[in-house]
């Protein structure tokens, strides 16, 4: 079995503190399952990687200039499944996660789910002390996926989403849908019979600030 890690990002230090992306990026190092491969974009076209310094030797490090963040995660996506990964874990790079995310996430895969997201905390930086503050505990209703998302209501967390390549094989993020390409992925996916998991464990830590979509 091979695992994919994807990050994705273009001018990420004129928007997110370094803590963050630091913070992100180490609690995927410390995953308590060690064997997974890092896809890394930087749809900038620039060299700057955030692994860069980092002891790790799966990594795999793109820069080309794309249009949009869903372009971005097309590529980077399709390159993991291209090099052989059998299920690909997004992030997103100002959240950060459970040290069992992939794990556990790893082990609803297998049941035979083409997509499985988590429940997860919402957090704020206190820039005073530089520590994070959380807000709430967001409860997804994974009892009734297809309705909510017949709703346009968005239960599936994008920044702790993990796919097989059987959803891959059949779906990509439509880079005209943005802000909402994920929804639209997600209730296309439904009508096509994919199948989709809500971990009800808080595998995400979901910040909160004024820059949530960014390019």
């Amino acid at each position: 079995m091979k695992i994919g890690v994807i990050f994705f990002h273009k001018n990420i230090k004129k928007i997110y503190k370094d803590r963050w992306i630091e913070k992100c990026v180490n609690s995927i190092l410390t995953q308590t399952h060690k064997d997974f491969h890092i896809y890394e974009i930087n749809y900038g076209n620039e060299d700057y990687s955030v692994m860069d310094g980092k002891k790790f030797e799966n990594k795999h490090f793109y820069k080309e200039d794309l249009v949009n963040y869903a372009d971005a995660m097309n590529f980077i996506i399709t390159k993991a499944f291209e090099d052989g990964c059998d299920y690909v874990f997004n992030t997103n790079l100002d959240d950060f996660y459970d040290e069992t995310r992939i794990e556990k996430q790893i082990k609803i895969l297998e049941q035979g789910y083409d997509i499985v997201s988590s429940d997860f905390c919402y957090i704020k930086d206190n820039n005073a002390g530089g520590d994070d503050i959380i807000l709430h505990k967001r409860i997804c209703d994974y009892g009734s996926i297809m309705i909510n998302l017949a709703n346009n209501h968005n239960v599936i967390a994008h920044p702790c989403v993990s796919m097989n390549k059987r959803f891959w094989d059949n779906n990509k993020y439509d880079s005209t849908k943005t802000p909402q390409e994920d929804l639209h992925l997600w209730q296309k996916a439904i009508q096509n019979g994919f199948q989709f998991f809500i971990h009800p464990e808080e595998l995400l830590l979901y910040r909160i600030h004024e820059n949530q979509v960014s390019e």
